[in-house]
């Protein structure tokens, strides 16, 4: 049975990262390690939008993708393969999830520095308040989120790492923002302007 999204709008892989894929099911490590290098930062964000630590999201990466390399003979959808990679990543940061304890600091990427005791608690305070709003998104759109705002993802990339498409994307996003100002208003507010700003700044340089 083929992994899914939640069952999401599906797109196929460019022909030159199927290349690689097919490639690395053969056993080509340097194949591997490229597209290692092309879906590094989707997963990540993937992770991340599990664990909520950056550290452990990276853990949680290299072991998905050993897995990935050991599993990737199997795999008998290659044009599939970015979904699959994903779901894989899922799984991985769910594992570690399960054998950590969470704390309240954990959205370390999300928090402001404080200056001094007193910006420092309203810092925290502050991600505390929006690691409790991306929680309530259901998975797909969490990750969508810490992969635009957060990443600098476009929604064409995010799109093809979640297999949708980007309009699919951009309507998962504008429902996100809708809903994390009704828990948050004006904390969000300030927190998705930033990150909009920076995404496009991040994106206007890869362009």
């Amino acid at each position: 049975m083929r992994p899914t999204m939640g069952g999401l709008e599906e797109t196929v892989l460019d022909k030159d990262v199927l290349a690689l894929v097919l490639r690395a099911r053969k056993g080509d490590a340097d194949a591997f390690a490229l597209l290692i290098e092309r879906f590094e930062r989707t997963a990540l964000a993937t992770a991340f939008g599990q664990l909520h630590d950056g550290h452990r999201a990276g853990d949680a990466v290299q072991e998905a993708f050993l897995r990935a390399w050991q599993e990737l003979p199997r795999l008998q959808e290659p044009e599939r393969f970015g979904g699959w990679l994903l779901q894989i990543v899922r799984h991985a940061a769910i594992d570690m999830r399960r054998r950590i304890r969470p704390t309240v600091g954990e959205f370390g990427d999300l928090r402001a520095q404080g200056s001094g005791p007193a910006g420092e608690a309203e810092a925290a305070d502050r991600a505390l308040k929006v690691k409790e709003a991306l929680a309530q998104l259901d998975e797909t759109t969490r990750t969508a989120v810490v992969m635009r705002y957060y990443e600098g993802l476009s929604a064409k990339e995010i799109g093809e790492a979640l297999e949708m498409s980007p309009a699919a994307v951009d309507m998962r996003l504008s429902r996100a923002r809708g809903q994390l100002r009704e828990v948050l208003a004006p904390v969000v507010e300030q927190e998705i302007k930033g990150a909009e700003a920076q995404a496009r700044r991040a994106h206007g340089e890869r362009a």
